[in-house]
């Protein structure tokens, strides 16, 4: 039979909040050195296909926790939760914890280390199939994180977006070349539509790097923080958003090439290079522009204008 995870000093362990103990009752860690025992007791080998690289490096785990400025009283949900790396140090300081696990045999392995914990929730499921009203309640904002891997990263952010209003914060550990894309301002060669849809709904930093060698085991690429606040309203006014986002990713379809020739094409019909030509300059845009050249309002009076004109 499995043995508990061994006690260690919890990172909120004596920290208080006027004078309240942060749940007590959560003061494990899993460490290296208990997941691989786990591992050899249950057969488990990393799956490369679900991207399985557990952040292993105590520091930064700190330095992350430390970035989603815990008061206790938050409802936090985890993406890939795996062998609890940083499950029970964030279940030390937050209300309630929903440690959402595709990976069946982690979650059968896992599962009577966090039922102890006493306010962690193990589900065994897709976080793309996850209903986050089923968490939220009425009107509660929670914060999500989880240490995913590229191939769902775009998926992920786009599905927690689509649920912003019952979100206050995503924070993802993800590759450093995605993350510098969603963060780019205008004027980049990383600077694309992904950019401005991830953009005009949340407030986007980039919080620090981590080594590849942080993990275990060792993915081939660096990482980095990434928050993402959700925005109560978008970062630009725009008439018609569906229409702007039509526009910004026909231009940047072709990114190569000046705007002006993808937008004059079969996407826009109703539109004639003429057309074009006449909504630039009006918007005082240079014809020549390049879709990498725009910013986020600029393209908002790019779709204003052609909103006008329909």
């Amino acid at each position: 039979m499995n043995q508990a995870p061994t006690l260690r000093h919890s990172l909120f362990a004596g920290m208080t909040k006027n004078g309240v103990l942060h749940n007590p009752m959560v003061e494990q860690t899993m460490e290296l050195k208990e997941i691989k025992k786990l591992w050899r007791e249950n057969g488990f080998r990393p799956k490369k296909r679900m991207g399985q690289n557990f952040l292993i490096d105590e520091n930064v785990r700190g330095n992350i926790i430390k970035a989603f400025s815990l008061s206790g009283s938050e409802t936090v949900v985890e993406i890939g939760s795996g062998f609890g790396v940083m499950t029970f140090e964030v279940a030390s300081g937050c209300k309630k914890l929903y440690a959402v696990e595709k990976d069946a045999t982690i979650c059968q392995i896992m599962e009577p280390y966090f039922s102890k914990a006493g306010n962690i929730e193990l589900i065994n499921g897709d976080i793309l199939q996850f209903e986050i009203d089923n968490v939220t309640g009425q009107n509660r904002e929670i914060l999500v994180f989880g240490n995913i891997p590229y191939y769902i990263s775009t998926p992920v952010i786009e599905h927690m977006i689509d649920n912003k209003k019952r979100i206050k914060a995503l924070y993802l550990v993800m590759q450093e070349e995605l993350a510098d894309r969603i963060v780019s301002p205008p004027h980049s060669k990383v600077y694309g539509s992904l950019s401005c849809f991830v953009q005009y709904h949340t407030a986007a930093r980039k919080l620090f790097k981590i080594s590849r060698n942080c993990f275990f085991p060792t993915p081939q690429v660096g990482s980095c923080l990434l928050e993402l606040k959700m925005l109560k309203s978008p970062s630009v006014e725009v008439k018609d958003e569906a229409l702007m986002f039509k526009i910004i990713r026909t231009a940047f379809g072709q990114r190569r090439k000046k705007m002006i020739n993808p937008l004059s094409g079969p996407r826009f019909e109703t539109m004639d290079k003429a057309s074009w030509i006449e909504i630039f300059r009006e918007c005082q845009i240079e014809v020549s522009s390049r879709a990498e050249n725009l910013s986020l309002p600029e393209y908002a009076l790019l779709s204003d204008a052609v909103t006008e004109r329909t």
